[in-house]
C-alpha cells in the first residue's frame, strides 16, 4: 500500500465509523430512521418543492441508503404524503397553542401580530405548509392533508372574531399577511395586519352591542 492510500485510509476512519456506528444505531431503532426520512422529506420539499423531490434526494438528506425510503415508504407518493401530512399536523398543534395564547389575551390584534411574527421565525416551517397548499392544487390527493392547516386556522379564528363568517375574513387576512411576507422576503406588515384585526374585533363588538 502506498503512503499516500495509508494516509488517506487513517483519514477516512473516523467519517467511516460514524457512518458504521449511524447504521448500527439506526438498525436497533428503525422508528427513529423512518422519522430521520420524514425530516429529510420536510427539509427537501421547503427548499425544492413537491414537484423536484426524489427519494436519492430525501435520502443524502437524511444520511440513510437509498433503500431505506423505498423500504418505509414503497412510492415517493406515499413519503411526501407522509412527510405534509405530518408538517401540517405539527401546524395545527401550533394553533392550538395560538389559541391557548389568545383566550389569555387583552389585546388580540397585538397578540395576532406577535403570533404572526413567531410563525414567520421558523421560515423552514411556514415554506412547508405553503408548499402544502401550492401543491394541493394539482395534487387532488393532497387536498385534505392542506385542509388540516386551512380548516385549523378558521377554526381558531372564529373563536375569537364571533362565528365562521368573521372567522373566515380573519383567516384570510392572516393567511394574506403571513404570504405576503414569505413571497417578498420582507418583514411582516404589522400595522396593516393589526389594523384588520382591530377592524374585525370592533365589528364584532359592534353587532354583539344591544340596540
Amino acid at each position: 500500500m502506498s503512503e499516500q492510500r495509508r494516509r488517506e485510509d487513517i483519514g477516512n476512519r473516523p467519517t467511516n465509523q460514524r457512518a458504521e456506528r449511524a447504521s448500527v444505531t439506526a438498525r436497533r431503532d428503525p422508528e427513529g430512521r423512518r422519522r430521520a426520512i420524514l425530516r429529510g422529506a420536510v427539509q427537501e420539499i421547503a427548499e425544492v418543492g413537491v414537484g423536484q423531490v426524489t427519494h436519492r434526494r430525501i435520502a443524502a438528506r437524511a444520511g440513510v441508503p437509498l433503500g431505506s425510503t423505498t423500504y418505509y415508504f414503497p412510492t415517493l407518493d406515499d413519503l411526501v404524503s407522509q412527510a405534509l401530512r405530518e408538517a401540517t399536523e405539527t401546524a395545527r398543534a401550533g394553533l392550538e397553542s395560538w389559541a391557548e395564547e389568545l383566550l389569555r389575551s387583552q389585546d388580540l390584534p397585538t397578540t395576532f401580530v406577535e403570533l404572526a411574527r413567531r410563525y414567520l421565525d421558523d421560515r423552514e416551517q411556514a415554506l412547508l405548509e405553503y408548499e402544502l397548499c401550492l401543491a394541493a392544487t394539482r395534487t387532488p390527493e393532497l387536498r385534505p392533508v392542506a385542509r388540516l392547516w386551512i380548516d385549523g386556522l378558521r377554526g381558531i379564528c372564529s373563536r375569537f372574531v364571533g362565528g365562521p363568517e368573521r372567522g373566515f375574513a380573519l383567516a384570510a387576512l392572516v393567511d394574506g399577511a403571513l404570504l405576503q411576507a414569505l413571497v417578498t422576503g420582507e418583514a411582516l406588515d404589522a400595522d396593516g395586519l393589526r389594523a384588520g384585526v382591530e377592524g374585525l374585533v370592533v365589528s364584532r363588538r359592534t353587532a354583539a352591542r344591544p340596540t
